[in-house]
């Protein structure tokens, strides 16, 4: 975030007076009502009373929330369990930055394979048991409510998985202990994404024209190496279908807006000059004075 808060500062924002950080453990999720996740959710809780505190220091004006990645689907659960009338005395706007709304098909390399994310000289099967035990990791794995159910995300000779294939495929990877935390825990999690998010006004900026992960080939079955890919359109990271996920639904939710950077990464919108320039541009188009920003 660190470029991002520096072209915040040079148009006047300054931190810990109208500009506020709410970093977070990335391998911890949240769980559905009425199962624990005592770290996710102590991060809402701090981030529900960092957004009070900065709006009543602030002449009780309503905050500007800008979030990345996954912390997009953090925001996205703050709204859900908070009431509505909270949501519209202290958040004015919801700017979230290619986030993995409906899940990314790379999260399926990750628990197949592993994911040396880029590391050269690392085997990824060294880091598959650490990345398969990740909270997170699980709750970004293809959402069945937004990938089409015919579409096949991983292909082997003899099964096709799909978004609604997901247990199966954890049984067949050789991971069957996380069939009961996904389909408990994750599913109903993910079950209310797009009509839930409707509180407060949202901004997508999404980086789009990046090759992404659209299929997985396993021509022998062996998920102990890693498969062919099929690429498509998204942000390198995130399929275009997961970042779009909420301008399928307009009809459901009125109050968006989505930009789209052509040839802009997932972790290029925090650095590339054009995609700042852009948020820059967007925060000012929704505060035209001086306002309140908080970061998550």
């Amino acid at each position: 975030m660190e470029p991002l808060v520096k072209v915040l500062e040079e148009v006047g924002y300054r931190d810990s007076e109208n500009l506020f950080g709410a970093p977070y453990d990335f391998r911890y999720g949240l769980a559905a009502d009425g199962h624990p996740s005592h770290v996710g959710s102590k991060f809402l809780e701090d981030l529900k009373e960092l957004i009070e505190s900065a709006s009543n220091s602030n002449g009780g004006k309503p905050v500007i929330l800008v979030s990345h990645s996954l912390g997009g689907l953090y925001v996205q659960q703050l709204l859900v369990r908070n009431p509505k009338s909270w949501s519209q005395k202290y958040i004015k706007h919801f700017i979230a930055l290619a986030t993995t709304w409906g899940g990314t098909v790379m999260q399926m390399l990750t628990f197949a394979s592993g994911n040396t994310l880029g590391v050269p000289l690392v085997n990824p099967l060294l880091v598959r048991e650490e990345q398969r035990s990740s909270e997170s990791n699980m709750w970004l794995l293809p959402s069945p409510k937004v990938f089409n159910t015919k579409s096949p995300l991983v292909v082997t000779p003899n099964v096709t998985y799909s978004a609604h294939d997901i247990p199966e495929f954890l049984k067949d990877i050789g991971f069957p202990e996380g069939v009961l935390p996904y389909t408990s825990r994750i599913l109903p999690l993910v079950d209310n994404l797009v009509t839930s998010t409707d509180q407060v006004p949202i901004t997508c900026v999404i980086g789009c024209g990046v090759k992404t992960p659209e299929t997985l080939l396993y021509a022998d079955g062996d998920f102990d190496k890693l498969p062919e890919i099929v690429y498509g359109d998204g942000d390198g990271t995130v399929n275009m279908v997961s970042l779009l996920s909420f301008e399928s639904n307009k009809s459901t939710y009125q109050h968006l807006k989505v930009i789209k950077l052509q040839g802009v990464s997932h972790t290029g919108l925090l650095k590339d000059e054009i995609a700042l320039e852009k948020i820059v541009e967007e925060i000012s188009f929704i505060n035209s004075d001086i306002s309140l920003v908080s970061k998550a």
